[in-house]
Formats: structure tokens, C-alpha cells, sequence
């Protein structure tokens, strides 16, 4: 047998076979293969710098994380702990880390000097900062005690001091350094102690000793103490994935508020020193802070606050101009549909 004869009844058998199996097999066989399915896009990889070590204030970023939130918006996060000292502001408008948490004062003193930074989360609507004196303090106000001649333990170089000593002129309080801790307030060496509400306060609350709170906002000092802010190149190049980090955050913070004590083990492990009772007690604290109020959404800012805060550091001296445009500074992520 030839190979031509050969292949020629190779190809009438395999034609008989198909009409035994029907046309439909016919068909099936004429048609071209299924294309390979698509690879499934891989994550956005993005960093988050905290400026302070991992504690309730940072809960909802932890809630986001452990519940799978980031991964469900396609992001791939790295929660980077911070420490005291921890340049988390420059590193974000460096570009060391894509995301980082920073307070507004920071935001607009360096894009001042070039930084490329741009605010995108409010974690509190009202500061956390205040000074706290003990229950049975003489002073009803803050400005009643800054008009004392009280000790206070503060950072003298913050803007806040200096928004006071120029709101309240002529105080005759003294200052001292804050690098003792609470072990003068304790002792009653000095009178009153920088705070942020959800760790001073706390820590007397846990040691027995009662104490009040005079809030700095309450003075007309009320900068995004405490925001999430995005490299801005990174923001102009990647803008859906920042949208996903927001909407991530603003649902981490919704679930954190509403059941903190679910998260609070997790954060615990990571930050041995606070314990989770101690936790508990910070969101509770914290929690009216944070929580959007009048049906703003979480998380979002305001034009005349950022206006406002310019305005304020520029008579400060903490920068020179107001920024030409205003709503550069801040960037509103569209509401999930």
C-alpha cells in the first residue's frame, strides 16, 4: 500500500466515524478550541506608613485588613508599624511608601516646600488632642488654665502651643518637656498633660485615677489631626486603586466602629505593651471623634476646613502662603456605587 492510498483511507474512516456519531459530532469537531480563560489580574501592591505604633486609632485600617477588605478591592497591603519619631508624612510624599497616615498641619507645610502629598481620609472629623488635668482640677476650660499659672508637660514646638499662646497671650503657665510620661501628672508635679484621647486618658482610666479632658478643637484649633494621605504621583497615576483604598478604609472604619472589640485581639498581638482591655477602653473613648456625623460620609473632608487650617498655620508662621488652590491639598474619593 502507497502512502497516498494510505492517507486517503485514513481520512475516509475517520470521516465514516464522525457520520456514525451523529452531525452534532460533526460539528463539535469542526469547531475551534475554547480560548484559554483570562488571567486573573494580579493586586495592586501599595504601602501604608503609620506614624505611631499599631493601636485603636488605627483600627479600622486593621479591621480592613483582617476581614479581607484590601483583597477585595483588588489591593495588595502592606501595614507598615510606626514609632515615635517615625517620618511618615516625608516618606509618603517622597514616595518611600504610597500611602501614609499624617496630621494636616503636615500636609500643607510640606507641599509648601514641595512635597507631594495629598490628604484622601479623615480617620478623626475632630481632633483627638486636648490637655488633661484630674477630676478635681480647679479649671472648668482650657482657658482657664492657660491663663493659670499651672505646670503643663507639653511639646512647645507643635502648632497648636503656639495657636494658644497667641488665642490666650500672657499666660503665665509653665512648660515642661513631655519625656517623663505620666509619671508627673501622677505625682502631681505638674498640673495638666498634653493628651490624645485615646491614650493618656486611657491609661489614667486604667491606673484608677479620674481626669478630665479640655479638647484642643474645642479653642478653634481643629486641623485632620489624623488622615491617611497618598504620594501624589501615585495618586495621578493610579487613581482607581486609590479609590479602592478608600473604599476599603471607610468600610474598615464602619465595621470597627460598630464592633471594635472583634479587631482589638488582632491589634493587641501586634502591639504587646496595650492590652486589649486597654483597646477597648481607647474606641470607646475615641469613637464619637471618628464616627461621620450629619450624613457625611467617613472619612471625608471639607474645602473650609482646609481652608481654615491654611489660614490659621499661615498666621503662625508655620507656612508663608495660603496654597493658590486649595482643593489640590485634598482629594474626596468618589462614593462607592
Amino acid at each position: 500500500m502507497t502512502k497516498k492510498l494510505a492517507a486517503s483511507l485514513a481520512l475516509a474512516f475517520a470521516a465514516l466515524g464522525l457520520a456514525a456519531l451523529g452531525p452534532a459530532a460533526a460539528q463539535d469537531a469542526a469547531k475551534p478550541a475554547a480560548p484559554a480563560p483570562t488571567p486573573a489580574k494580579a493586586p495592586t501592591p501599595v504601602r501604608i506608613q503609620l506614624n505611631w505604633v499599631p493601636e485603636p486609632e488605627f483600627g479600622g485600617i486593621y479591621a480592613a485588613e483582617q476581614d479581607g477588605l484590601f483583597a477585595k478591592e483588588g489591593l495588595a497591603v502592606q501595614i507598615v508599624k510606626g514609632a515615635a519619631g517615625t517620618p511618615a508624612a516625608q516618606m509618603t510624599a517622597g514616595g518611600q511608601v504610597e500611602f501614609g497616615v499624617v496630621s494636616g498641619d503636615q500636609v500643607l507645610s510640606l507641599r509648601e516646600k514641595g512635597g507631594d502629598l495629598v490628604a484622601v481620609f479623615a480617620i478623626f472629623h475632630t481632633s483627638p488632642m486636648g490637655v488633661m488635668v484630674r477630676a478635681d482640677a480647679p479649671w472648668k476650660s482650657l482657658e482657664e488654665l492657660w491663663k493659670s499659672d499651672a505646670t503643663i508637660a507639653m511639646e512647645t514646638g507643635l502648632p497648636f502651643v503656639r495657636f494658644l499662646k497667641q488665642k490666650w497671650p500672657g499666660s503665665k503657665v509653665k512648660m515642661v518637656p513631655t519625656g517623663t510620661g505620666l509619671a508627673a501628672f501622677e505625682r502631681g508635679t505638674v498640673a495638666a498633660q498634653q493628651c490624645f484621647i485615646s491614650a493618656e486618658p486611657v491609661q489614667m482610666e486604667l491606673r484608677k485615677v479620674p481626669v478630665r479632658v479640655f479638647s484642643l478643637a474645642a479653642s478653634g484649633y481643629d486641623p485632620y489631626t489624623v488622615s491617611v494621605a497618598v504620594n501624589g504621583k501615585f495618586l495621578r497615576e493610579n487613581r482607581a486603586a486609590c479609590e479602592a483604598m478608600v473604599r476599603a478604609l471607610r468600610e474598615g472604619w464602619t465595621r470597627y466602629l460598630a464592633t471594635p472589640a472583634k479587631y482589638n485581639p488582632g491589634i493587641a498581638k501586634l502591639n504587646p505593651a496595650m492590652g486589649v482591655e486597654a483597646m477597648d477602653v481607647a474606641a470607646a473613648k475615641q469613637h464619637d471623634l471618628i464616627a461621620p456625623q450629619g450624613g457625611a460620609a467617613i472619612g471625608a473632608m471639607t474645602r473650609e476646613r482646609w481652608t481654615t487650617l491654611a489660614a490659621q498655620l499661615k498666621e503662625l508662621g508655620s507656612i508663608k502662603d495660603v496654597p493658590a488652590d486649595i482643593d489640590a491639598v485634598f482629594w474626596n474619593a468618589p462614593a462607592a456605587k
